[in-house]
């Protein structure tokens, strides 16, 4: 029998774009919230959460942190 976790698939960009976007309604966030956490301009974080700019780890361990993501799908 297969484990459960070793079943889980990495989320595509566009899954964890609809993630973010969901839960940043949902939880009532502000991209300048989250900026101010990653330490970037708003401009750039709300580009980086839509997926048209790269994280590093450390940026996105920030971003999941702040938004109460899971942290092993972001």
């Amino acid at each position: 029998m297969v484990a459960a976790a070793s079943m889980l698939k990495p989320m595509k960009r566009g899954d964890v774009t609809d993630l973010i976007a969901f839960r940043k309604i949902k939880l009532g966030i502000k991209w300048s919230e989250v900026a101010r956490k990653v330490g970037e301009s708003k401009e750039w974080v709300t580009a980086a959460c839509l997926g048209q700019m790269q994280m590093t780890k450390t940026q996105a361990e920030t971003v999941a942190r702040s938004s109460t993501f899971p942290r092993k799908r972001c």
